[in-house]
């Protein structure tokens, strides 16, 4: 009994340890994909109910049916300690000129950056667009928020202060690290706890 207690133990500590390893911060320095989001704000305040933004179904997998005022979460962006010097973000749109603004934890916070794009004459023709980032360093929950509507959004990069490329797990590997991972990793990290502290007390009693 003893013997089992242990092994469960240490099966329960290796089950968090990669849980720990799977919820890790997202790299901002390798491209960021929309299906990495956290969240997506609808025109009607409501989660992906169809009304707003939402995963197209094709091979590029942007970002469409954006309105303006519509958002995209994407949690636990590492900034790391030098920070960010630029953003970019591809857009597509045979529509008018818009804009796209950068706000870290708060959708509702000043922007550190906003990217101005230009037609591109079709619903997904990408160009690259850019802005200049200074201050942003850490894990952030960054959000995109749409000034404007009528666009497609590709993948979104930014570029370390100090220029040089960093390693980076790939998006495929690095799950999101929405409400509902962190809740997980909590769970199991608790799970972990209270199954030491009960073969601490068997060990005690058959001492």
């Amino acid at each position: 009994m003893k013997k089992s207690l242990m092994v469960l133990a240490l099966v329960m500590i290796m089950v968090v340890s990669s849980a720990s390893l799977a919820f890790a911060a997202i790299s901002p320095y390798d491209k960021i994909s929309p299906s990495e989001n956290t969240d997506l704000n609808s025109d009607t305040g409501k989660h992906d109910d169809g009304k707003g933004p939402r995963i197209e179904e094709n091979d590029k997998k942007n970002l469409g049916y954006i309105k303006a005022g519509n958002y995209a979460k994407f949690g636990g962006i590492d900034f790391g300690a030098e920070g960010a010097s630029k953003v970019k973000v591809e857009a597509a749109t045979p529509n008018a000129a818009g804009e796209i603004a950068f706000v870290l934890d708060d959708p509702k916070g000043a922007p550190f950056a906003t990217v101005k794009y230009e037609s591109s004459g079709d619903w997904q023709k990408y160009v690259w667009s850019e802005a200049d980032v200074t201050g942003v360093t850490g894990v952030h929950d960054l959000y995109v928020v749409f000034i404007s509507g009528d666009v497609n959004v590709g993948d979104i990069q930014f570029v370390k202060a100090s220029g040089g490329a960093e390693a980076a797990v790939p998006a495929a590997d690095n799950p999101k690290t929405g409400d509902a991972g962190v809740m997980l990793y909590v769970l199991l990290a608790a799970g972990s706890a209270a199954l030491l502290f009960s073969v601490r007390k068997s060990f005690i009693k058959q001492s």
